[in-house]
């Protein structure tokens, strides 16, 4: 028996093959004469539809033990009725007389005795499908977005409604409808898949195994690999399938990150706990990593088997989950626009006999890795006395930025050149470098770190200047994690340690901490000229200079004293 298991996304929960003698909705002479299909949309689906009936068999509303009944039967407009009997008897378990009359093949039909959604019934229509003309007896739009259309002016009778074109987008067609018309409301059985996109969170510097660190948004330093994690579902109507062989995650990462040979290769794609990389396709092509259903490859296939060659097999409750890595690179986004990356999946979205390579495409779905910069000022002090906390409140923010804190006192200062610094990370509770030393310039910048502990250390003194105390840095973010559009909230760094002073906004009253909101932290680190420390408590070189005199008037005497006495 054929089964039409292709329906899935879109008609109505009702495919019912309705026993025509015993199913219908009018009641006498009294109904109108034009009746109405209201199809109410699936809430997965966000596709424009436009839809067909087509009239099937004509007849009779009339009630009958107080059941609505069809009577009088006749072949509709949108068939032809040989080729109905020639397709029904393809299906086990009929066998229709050629010469039968429109009322013996709806007899026949009723007499199966179908439920909603049988199987058998899904193959009626699929073989009524095979017979239609191209008359429609009316049509009805459904805009994307919107919950419900209608098609107006059917006159009494049995109709198989369809998409009358394409569905492309957030959608997917319709499975065939059969019904018998009255005024009658159905909703459309209509599953669109989904695709999930996370990035996996860092702590100390180790990914860790939480399945709650995977979220929309994460931060990194430069030259990191970053995990990211694909999640697709397939349509609740995956049963109604004959086959579903388009299941395609288009990836798109920024400019900020690179897939390597090496981790194109360490890429996995799992159902479960089953290893199915073996059935995809994995092709990345400049910032586009695509992993896809293998050509002729089926998931309603009773024949695959996964990489370790067990058998495997789809349902509609199954999750296709990829995981891979990504470096992020020196083009990095640094700060609060961060570095996004999107992926959408494509999909098999006919789930009729007709079925011809028709896909569907679902939203994008976004994460975002951030990465910050530490920006070090260097600077020397000017001849300007230092001024009280009271003074320096009342200059502008201009005038303010030119000043760094000492003690209790804020010093005027002005650009230096002539230092180098190195930029130490805490991991795993040791530093190790992570921004080299930089030399002759004003301001140095570490690009590309994230949040942590940092050490920054003057490795090369200018001449004439005391070296600046090691300044201890702690960052800590804050940003969306689960959010369509995830953003930097804050950039915390705390302390301000003595020499370094951190020129974002103070966020408590005692200026210890201090938040940006564009990710970039901004400090000057002051260094102090060299002192020529003078002496105490002694004569200093007076006697030397005393002492060198008299000793030299002694020589002088002693050699005039020689040359009187040999005369």
């Amino acid at each position: 028996m054929k089964h039409i298991k292709k329906l899935a996304s879109l008609l109505l929960a009702v495919v019912m093959i309705l026993a025509l003698a015993t199913t219908a909705f009018a009641t006498g002479a009294s109904n109108p004469t034009t009746y109405t299909i209201t199809i109410n949309k699936n809430s997965t689906d966000k596709a424009a539809h436009t839809y067909a009936a087509y009239q099937i068999f004509t007849g009779k509303l009339e009630t009958v033990d107080n059941k609505d009944v069809l009577s009088d039967i006749q072949w509709g407009t949108g068939v032809t009725g040989s080729t109905v009997i020639e397709e029904l008897n393809k299906i086990d378990g009929f066998s229709i007389p050629t010469t039968a009359t429109a009322a013996d093949v709806a007899k026949a039909i009723s007499d199966k005795a179908y439920t909603t959604d049988a199987v058998g019934a899904q193959a009626v229509a699929d073989a009524i499908n095979a017979a239609l003309t191209t008359t429609t007896a009316g049509t009805g739009s459904i805009a994307a977005n919107a919950t419900s259309g209608t098609i107006t002016g059917l006159v009494a009778g049995y109709y198989l409604v369809k998409d009358k074109d394409a569905v492309s987008g957030e959608g997917a067609q319709t499975r065939y409808i059969l019904e018998v018309v009255k005024n009658v409301s159905v909703t459309e059985k209509a599953s669109v898949p989904s695709v999930e996109k996370k990035v996996k969170e860092r702590d100390d510097g180790k990914t860790s195994n939480n399945e709650t660190d995977w979220q929309d948004a994460a931060d990194y330093d430069i030259g990191d690999e970053v995990p990211f994690k694909l999640t697709g579902t397939l349509p609740s109507t995956f049963a109604d399938y004959d086959t579903y062989k388009v299941y395609k995650f288009i990836d798109t990462l920024s400019t900020g990150l690179t897939i390597t040979d090496a981790e194109k290769n360490e890429l996995t794609v799992k159902v479960g706990t089953q290893d199915i990389t073996n059935l995809f396709d994995v092709t990345v092509s400049g910032q586009t990593l695509t992993v896809a259903l293998k050509s002729g490859t089926d998931l309603k296939a009773t024949t695959l088997k996964d990489k370790a060659g067990a058998a495997v097999t789809f349902t509609k409750d199954s999750k296709i989950v990829v995981e891979y890595k990504a470096t992020l690179n020196n083009n990095a986004t640094i700060g609060a626009p961060g570095n996004d990356n999107k992926v959408k999946l494509e999909f098999t979205n006919n789930p009729n006999g007709e079925q011809n390579g028709e896909k569907g495409t679902t939203p994008e779905d976004k994460v975002v890795v951030f990465t910050y910069e530490i920006k070090a000022l260097k600077v020397a002090p000017t001849s300007d006395a230092a001024i009280d906390a009271t003074t320096y409140a009342a200059l502008t923010d201009e005038q303010k930025a030119d000043y760094v804190k000492v003690g209790d006192k804020y010093q005027k200062t002005q650009a230096l050149e002539g230092a180098g610094f190195t930029l130490y990370k805490k991991v795993n509770g040791e530093y190790t470098v992570v921004g080299e030393e930089v030399k002759n310039v004003t301001t140095f910048e570490f690009k590309g770190t994230d949040a942590g502990e940092y050490k920054l250390v003057e490795t090369t003194v200018p001449a004439g200047y005391n070296k600046a105390a090691d300044i201890e840095i702690k960052v800590s973010a804050t940003y969306d994690t689960t959010a369509d559009e995830p953003k930097l909230k804050t950039l915390e760094v705390t302390p301000d340690t003595a020499g370094f002073t951190v020129t974002t906004t103070a966020a408590s009253a005692t200026d210890t901490t201090h938040i940006t909101t564009d990710g970039i932290i901004v400090g000057k680190v002051l260094n102090q000229k060299g002192s020529f420390l003078p002496s105490t408590g002694g004569i200093g070189t007076t006697i030397f200079y005393v002492t060198g005199a008299v000793l030299a008037l002694g020589a002088g005497i002693l050699l005039i004293t020689k040359r009187r006495m040999r005369r």
